[in-house]
């Protein structure tokens, strides 16, 4: 049996996202075409869809790498067998991001006059770490009140995403992504 000579599919991905970042500096986003992005990156405007539904799903690609490490640090949690709160869990976890682990389209989105696009696109990413957390408090706590629980996961969603907007923002100096989470965890607490 003959391997594939091709590109590996996560490396074709993120070639895409670099064309793409790439040239909405230049052109804007909305002055890119998915066939410039394709064209830049060495493919084809099919194989572009291969990987990204539109153009605005360029931005996502670190994201979801972040929600899939996020998930399988909480699922090692839980498989420790020890009751590991959601917070303890959090903060754990968050002593792994570092800077270069803050996806560009996050940190530039702003440059790329595209807000409402990152926005919508957000949206569904938003919902899939709600429910993250949701199932994670579930399943360390089976016995506790749903609607306690989706209260809970709703809440620590927000902060989640609080404390990475706020660690963005401050730039250069920000310190520590575990001290700007631990400081918005205990807010109103």
């Amino acid at each position: 049996m003959s391997q594939s000579r091709g590109r590996p599919r996560k490396a074709s991905a993120e070639l895409l996202q670099e064309a793409a970042f790439e040239l909405f500096q230049v052109q804007g986003y909305r002055g890119t075409s998915v066939e410039q992005i394709a064209r830049t990156a060495g493919f084809s405007r099919a194989t572009f869809f291969n990987f990204f539904s539109s153009k605005s799903e360029l931005y996502w690609l670190d994201t979801d790498v972040l929600l899939a490490s996020l998930g399988k640090h909480l699922e090692g949690q839980l498989s420790a067998g020890d009751s590991v709160p959601l917070r303890a869990a959090l903060l754990s976890y968050a002593e792994s991001i570092s800077s270069a682990n803050i996806p560009w389209a996050l940190q530039n989105f702003r440059l790329l006059e595209s807000a409402d696009d990152l926005i919508a696109g957000g949206a569904g990413r938003v919902l899939a770490l709600n429910r993250l957390l949701e199932s994670y408090l579930q399943r360390s706590a089976p016995e506790s009140d749903s609607v306690e629980r989706s209260a809970n996961a709703a809440i620590t969603t927000a902060q989640l995403i609080t404390a990475l907007r706020g660690w963005i923002d401050a730039g250069v100096g920000r310190g520590s992504f575990r001290a700007q989470l631990e400081r918005i965890l205990s807010v109103g607490t």
